[in-house]
């Protein structure tokens, strides 16, 4: 069974908006303070222009992509259920990328629908809280998972009755 079919595309729709516009705006303010304001007022000191475009280029690219993946992170929260506040936090404090680490390694798997009603469930429960449906049904006598098409338990043998 894989609900969770998502592409690459999909994830990146999940960006706010304003941490693109954000994320562009990041982009740009390197290569204006480092090749437009830096020669006016450090003229001595500065590395070769070609080697201060390089490094404008991707410092700007740098913090481009901390801005969107800190949007990234709070949006994916939001969408599991977790407490997007305190994850973006984590992640914009929580220095050389160990916040983004920790939540990519503890965040909840994503929640999913319920085939009958539609109600939002979390990916472990085995029956919606709403309707009753049985999304893992398990055989009424050892309460081991079967398939929805069993007509007996492969581990204890016995008759399936017809889930719901």
């Amino acid at each position: 069974m894989n609900y969770y079919k998502t592409t690459f595309r999909s994830e990146l729709a999940l960006i706010p908006t304003i941490a693109r516009v954000l994320a562009v705006i990041g982009f740009f303010i390197p290569p204006i303070g480092l090749l437009g304001l830096a020669p006016h007022y450090i003229p001595h000191d500065l590395p070769p222009h070609p080697a201060l475009v390089a490094i404008s280029i991707f410092t700007g690219l740098f913090l481009a992509i901390v801005i969107l993946l800190v949007g990234y992170v709070n949006a994916d929260s939001k969408r599991r259920g977790m407490n997007s506040l305190l994850w973006t936090l984590l992640v914009i404090f929580i220095p050389k990328a160990l916040g983004f680490l920790a939540y990519f390694l503890l965040r909840k798997p994503l929640n999913m629908g319920c085939p009958k009603c539609g109600n939002t469930i979390g990916s472990d429960f085995r029956f919606c809280p709403k309707c009753g449906y049985a999304i893992a049904p398990v055989c009424a006598q050892c309460g081991r998972a079967i398939n929805r098409d069993f007509l007996c338990c492969p581990y204890c043998g016995k008759q399936v009755a017809a889930t719901v």
